[in-house]
Parts: C-alpha cells; structure tokens; sequence
C-alpha cells in the first residue's frame, strides 16, 4: 500500500453545488415532543445565577459585587459566599491528593478592558473574542467566577488541565460546591468561548446540582428551556436493523441511560453524523444515504427536528468525517475520501450548505479516517486506520494543513473496528475519547487524556446489527 500524498497547497474543485431543497422523504420518521418550560434568565448582577454571556452584559456595566473578600493567603477577590464554598471544594481536592490554587478572581471593568485589549493586540479580535470576554461581559466582574490550577502550575489555563488529577477531579465534583465547569469542550458555538477547563462558575447548589443530574451542558442551555432529542454531543445515536433510530444518553459510568426513540425509516442510511451544524447549541443529524444524498435534520429546541434540507448528492461513494478542520470555525465542516483515495474538505460557511471542495491529498483508498484532536492542543487531527491495523496520526496546523513531520502510528490492532467517533463528556465533563465497535458488536471507549491513550473501557455489548451514527 502506499503512503497518501498530503496537499501542500490546496487547490478547489467545484464538485458539488450546495443545494437547499426540503426532501419529503422522513419528514414524518421523526419524533417531536412537547417545549421545555425555560428558566428564566436572571438579569440582577447580584444573585449568584446572574447569566452573563457576548450578548447579555451587565447591568450596570461597571459593576462592582457588594461583599467582596480577600480569598485566604492570596490577594484574589470573589464574593463572600463564593469564597466558602470555594474553600470548601479546595479542602475535598487536597484530601484527595488533587490539590489546587486560585489562578484568577474577580477583575474589574478596567481590568477586564486591559486584559482583552492585550489580547486583540496580540492574536487580533476575532481569536480575542474566543478567549476573553469584552469589558462588561465577563464573568469575573461578578465576583463568581474563579480560574483555578495545579498548585505545581502544571497545565496552567490550558486545555491540558482537564487531563490532570487536578482537572478530573474538579470535572467529578465542582457541582458538590455549586461550581459549574461554564464553557465546557465541544460548545464553543454555544458560549462563544474555547474549552476551559480551568474557568469554575458559583451558581449554588441547587443549580449545579440539577444541572448535573440533568446533563445540561451550559447556562445558555439552562435558561433557554432546551430539551432536544439528542441532549448532547456524547449521546449515542444509532439506527437498529429495522430502520428505527434511537438515542443513548451516556451515564458517566461508562454505559447508557435508557434509550430514546427518534423515529423510523432509517434502513437506507449509509452513514449517520451528530453535529451542531448551524452553531445553535443543539445537536443535529447529517445523513448519507445510499443513493448518493447528502440531508440535514436540524434539531429543535423543545425536540423533534425540522424538515430535511438536502445539502449533496453524489456522495454514494464518499467516506466522510465531520468536526471543525479550521480552527476557530463557527460551523463544523466536512472531510472526506472518494472513490479514487483523494481527500478533500467542504467548508459549512454559513451553517447552511457546502462550499466547493479544496484538495487536502491523494491515495488515501485503503484508510478509513476519523477526526480528532488526539495531542489536545485545539487542532483537529486526521486518525487513518490501515488495513494491517496500524493507526496512524496526521495532525494539522489547525489553519487547514497537515503538519510536515513522520507520521506516527499510535495504535494497532484496528482493522477489525469500525464507526470511530472522537466525544467529549462521555465519562463526565472535561472528558475526551474515541469510541470504536469491534468486529463483534463490542463497543469500546479509549481515552484520550493528551498524547496518550487512557484505560480502554468495554462500554456495552451486541452492537453488531446497528448502525452507529459518527
């Protein structure tokens, strides 16, 4: 077999036309349900459930919280009920053998104003906007807001932090103490804001706690009375011998809640993708079917789904993957391999169709590819299983490129597993791994904590017959 060629310059091939047509067909395949009755958004700067976010600053824009302490033996202020708990969760990490620090508290309107002017002086305001929020916007002028670390300044505000004894432990129990993790990985769309596994925010108990047991990934989704059909991007979505299709949200045990039906008359699927395609906050479905059809199912708020929009056609012979191939992209995109092994990627500029295609290489007829962000550093990679069963790592430069270095093969043994899947929060917040089903119906969970594979986890059994969606 030979080694595929990688692009150095991509070059665009108008293949496919983005087409917007409602399809019929399935319209009444799935399920809708009832709205959810929303929490209302809390606009008072002074109760600890205040939602703050791009959109909604505060009131007034420079706010100072009334009872700001000192937290003990540093100089960093948060609000007096926010500094107990948090001494409280420290005092759990530290039994724990995870012990953590304050990085940052609360900072005011020219604090703020400071920092994020640095930022869009540095990286410019659109990358700016993704890790700092506008004076009056951030949640760390309420005084509820805490960035924490390793006290040996490991993975200091980094990704990375999620994958510490720290980062883990924080992701398990920061609800205990009326924490949430608030922009948590794969709801950049959502928030606004990239994976931060360090940011904690004081809600309370009783939100936390509901927030958690409910499996509600943000405030965003908290307050607008979300209740789709497919609840988040870890659920698992798969479509039985018969057609029907069902959703299974995860329990953060390694296993499943009970199931969930979606609807019927999925037997034509070839491939199946859950993804927030319009960068709504709610998970959608992209289907590839037999015949060459390329369909998109937008999720609703309150569940159910819209009519489907056909989007291609003449994707019959494509293998394709779906994440964001561009770092910082709004909208996910799609990658895929055609009949002949050249790899390509379709941008989804608007979160409507496709664009024309851009050459990515060539040869890549004997891999099967999957997405993912294997070193954790923000930038999605290209895992290529071979034949012989080697796993092989093409990382990009986050900018649409592969990088220029040796491949490494960073497993083998995988030419008998199938529907690959990269998912964030399946053993819990701050979570990342690959999901894989062996050749007899086993379903299989690899960590990926950063570089490295974490313990493999068996995850359910009898598989075999379904059709996984990616």
């Amino acid at each position: 077999m030979s080694e595929p060629v990688t692009a150095g310059r991509p070059r665009l091939r108008a293949r496919f036309a983005a087409v917007v047509v409602v399809c019929l067909s399935l319209l009444t395949g799935l399920l809708t349900a009832p709205p959810a009755t929303a929490a209302l958004p809390v606009s008072d700067p002074n109760n600890v459930q205040v939602l703050v976010t791009k959109s909604r600053p505060l009131n007034p824009l420079r706010y100072v919280p009334p009872d700001l302490v000192a937290y003990p033996g540093t100089s960093y202020l948060l609000r007096r009920e926010v500094s107990g708990q948090l001494q409280n969760l420290f005092a759990a990490a530290r039994n724990a053998g995870a012990p953590l620090a304050v990085v940052s508290a609360y900072r005011s309107y020219d604090e703020q104003a400071s920092l994020y002017n640095y930022y869009v002086s540095l990286y410019g305001q659109a990358v700016a906007d993704t890790i700092s929020a506008r004076p009056g916007h951030s949640e760390h002028q309420t005084g509820l807001a805490v960035d924490v670390g390793n006290v040996d300044g490991s993975c200091g505000l980094g990704a990375c932090f999620a994958t510490t004894p720290g980062g883990r432990w924080v992701a398990a129990n920061a609800y205990r103490y009326g924490f949430i993790i608030r922009y948590p990985d794969g709801y950049q769309s959502t928030t606004g804001y990239t994976f931060e596994p360090w940011h904690l925010r004081y809600v309370g108990r009783s939100v936390a706690t509901e927030m958690r047991t409910r499996g509600i990934p943000t405030m965003e989704h908290y307050y607008n009375g979300s209740n789709p059909s497919i609840k988040d991007s870890a659920d698992l979505v798969a479509a039985d011998s018969t057609g029907t299709l069902w959703t299974y949200p995860p329990n953060y045990l390694n296993g499943f809640r009970p199931r969930a039906r979606l609807g019927a008359g999925w037997s034509s699927l070839k491939a199946g993708f859950t993804t927030d395609w319009n960068a709504d906050g709610i998970q959608d479905i992209l289907a590839q079917w037999n015949d060459g059809r390329l369909t998109l199912y937008r999720g609703l708020v309150g569940g159910g789904f819209q009519a489907p929009v056909g989007i291609g056609h003449g994707w019959g012979s494509f293998e394709i993957s779906v994440g964001t191939w561009v770092r910082g992209s709004r909208f996910p995109s799609v990658v895929a391999k055609d009949g002949s092994g050249g790899l390509w990627h379709y941008a989804n500029p608007a979160g409507l169709g496709l664009s024309t295609a851009a050459r990515l290489g060539h040869g890549w007829q004997d891999l099967r590819i999957t997405l993912a962000d294997w070193d954790r550093d923000g930038n999605s990679d290209l895992m290529a299983a071979r034949p012989t069963g080697a796993l092989v790592l093409y990382r990009t430069n986050g900018a649409g490129a592969f990088v220029n270095e040796t491949r490494r093969v960073i497993g083998n043994g995988w030419q008998s597993m199938d529907s690959l899947k990269a998912i964030s929060g399946f053993q819990g917040p701050g979570s990342y791994g690959l999901r894989a089903r062996t050749s007899t119906g086993q379903l299989r969970y690899y960590p990926m904590p950063g570089n490295r594979w974490g313990t493999a986890a068996s995850i359910g059994q009898g598989w075999q017959t379904y059709r996984l969606f990616h």
